[in-house]
């Protein structure tokens, strides 16, 4: 089950590119959502088509049914990702650690000027499956829901740090 979602970033699509490869903004999102969620980078290079690939280890912070804990654990995933800059976009799939087999999700993130070009629009498009007779669907209109609200949340606390920082509009423009 796919959706796509968008939000205004604050920032310039090179800003905006900035800000999302920013481990010290990633650290802060994660301490103000709370919960156990955290992550590491454990690989990150450049190819020669100058593609950024990252792999991230990834507890995650999302709350689950019982039912749901003993199919996948305790929600530990790995995020395979890459960044095309001649594009602009970043796509990773996530690799549950128990479950692999019945959960998959798979995203794009990319964002386009808005405006004056300061300002960006960010679009995640998400594919979430889930094979698990008779609950799939279920489970995916729930991961949906989830993931809906993370990334709102998301959005709005890039564009607070962008505030409190000081960080202009146009971040990427020089």
């Amino acid at each position: 089950m796919g959706y796509t979602v968008h939000h205004t970033i604050e920032a310039d699509v090179d800003g905006f590119w900035q800000l999302f490869f920013d481990l010290d903004l990633a650290r802060a999102m994660l301490r103000e959502f709370g919960n156990a969620a955290s992550f590491e980078v454990v690989e990150e290079r450049v190819d020669e088509a100058g593609v950024r690939h990252r792999r991230i280890e990834c507890t995650s912070n999302i709350e689950m049914p019982d039912f749901v804990k003993k199919l996948v654990g305790d929600g530990s995933y790995t995020e395979i990702g890459r960044y095309d800059a001649k594009l602009k976009k970043y796509t990773a799939q996530c690799v549950p650690k128990l479950g692999a087999d019945k959960f998959q999700t798979q995203f794009e993130i990319t964002a386009r000027p808005m405006g004056d070009g300061k300002r960006c629009e960010r679009q995640l498009v998400v594919e979430n499956t889930v094979k698990v007779f008779g609950i799939g669907g279920m489970l995916e209109k729930l991961l949906e829901r989830t993931q809906r609200e993370a990334h709102a949340k998301a959005a709005d606390f890039i564009n607070g740090w962008i505030r409190s920082h000081g960080i202009g509009n146009g971040i990427g423009n020089g």
